[in-house]
């Protein structure tokens, strides 16, 4: 990165600099730089990092306490309100998928959340075990007995969902809210498992802190100290410059993916089977939630009343016109992506719409590659 100069005093047309101290005392442009990297790494991982993993662990919380009350006298107002807690959950893991490095990565959580697509013929023979009593069914059954494909987010959002809506009470079988109940509290436990990998399970809430000890998992020392500590003993991070580098790495990776997967597959095989998230019919609102997350790690935090010290400040302090760019373009995706038209499975065939939304996704990608290079 270029050398950063942040204060400038004028008197008379002239710059001053006065020296109150000693050589080694002087506070250097490279200091300052350091400092402010460091201010970047730490708003990153408290503001925007780990306020999003907490948010999404609340939410499968309050979306397993809905789902276990879930009885044979179930009523249609009980699966539209576990429908609407699936959504809010789902919010916050679509804004998390611009930093999928780390714990989400290593500890395999990223699959064993959110695997597409579902195994549909193998979950149904599980249902249909489970009916015959071949297998009991219970968290730890999904846990340790179900593979990737049969849990998770679109576990959930199968059995909640059907054509965009939530399905009636009435349609539920007896296997069907028992397996609901299980994977949905797996869920809850796999999004407080990911926080605390983060944050360090001693700063989780009692209430989390209980869901993992009841489940007899546990958690490493947190991540979030070592990606803070870029460059110091005990980080897997040699250099600050290396922990920016994940950063936006993450940001162009969910960018590209964005475009070139999760839009352009469908489009290119016309098959609504490989639309992420189609039976809530909620796939284009998880597209913008991913550009979201692109926003939240470029500006910081979850919305602009929190966001902090961040990239956008490094970038602008070498070019404001490519802070510009990046703004414009993260609208840009957004904006497309929405102009695609709801349910994104009735509107595979809109070219114009979907050409217009990978090519957004692709020039948000490029000037990620632009900030990658100038820091």
């Amino acid at each position: 990165m270029k050398k950063i100069n942040p204060f400038l005093f004028l008197a008379g047309g002239l710059a001053l600099f006065t020296v109150a101290c000693s050589e080694s005392d002087d506070v250097t442009d490279t200091d300052l730089q350091d400092e402010m990297i460091t201010e970047v790494i730490t708003d990153y991982t408290s503001k925007t990092v780990i306020k999003t993993y907490e948010n999404m662990a609340s939410n499968a919380i309050s979306l397993f306490d809905v789902i276990q009350n879930f009885n044979t006298e179930l009523n249609d107002e009980e699966v539209e309100g576990a429908a609407e807690a699936w959504k809010a959950t789902r919010e916050y893991w679509e804004k998390s998928e611009a930093f999928l490095f780390g714990p989400a990565a290593f500890n395999n959580l990223d699959p064993l959340l959110d695997s597409w697509p579902l195994d549909k013929d193998q979950l149904d023979q599980v249902l249909a075990d489970v009916e015959d009593e071949t297998i009991t069914m219970s968290s730890d059954y999904v846990r340790n007995s179900l593979g990737a494909s049969l849990r998770g987010f679109h576990a959930v959002e199968y059995l909640l969902f059907r054509d965009g809506a939530a399905r009636s009470a009435a349609s539920f079988s007896t296997a069907e809210l028992t397996y609901l109940q299980a994977v949905a509290q797996v869920l809850a436990e796999d999004c407080t498992t990911l926080e605390a990998w983060w944050t360090g399970a001693e700063n989780l809430t009692i209430e989390k802190q209980n869901l993992l000890a009841t489940a007899e998992i546990e958690v490493g020392d947190a991540f979030g100290n070592e990606l803070i500590n870029a460059g110091l003993s005990g980080s897997r991070y040699v250099s600050q410059y290396a922990a920016l580098e994940e950063i936006i790495q993450g940001a162009m990776d969910i960018a590209d993916e964005v475009g070139n997967a999760k839009i352009a597959d469908p489009v290119e095989s016309g098959n609504v089977l490989d639309v992420e998230s189609w039976y809530s019919w909620n796939s284009l609102t998880d597209f913008v939630n991913n550009i979201n997350s692109i926003e939240n790690a470029y500006l910081g935090g979850l919305s602009e009343n929190d966001r902090g010290v961040s990239l956008s400040d490094l970038v602008k302090a070498e070019s404001a016109e490519l802070d510009e760019e990046m703004i414009t373009n993260i609208a840009a995706a957004k904006s497309q992506i929405n102009n695609i038209g709801m349910p994104f499975r009735n509107n595979l065939s809109n070219s114009t719409a979907t050409d217009a939304a990978i090519e957004a996704c692709n020039e948000l990608f490029d000037s990620l590659k632009k900030v990658k290079e100038i820091l």
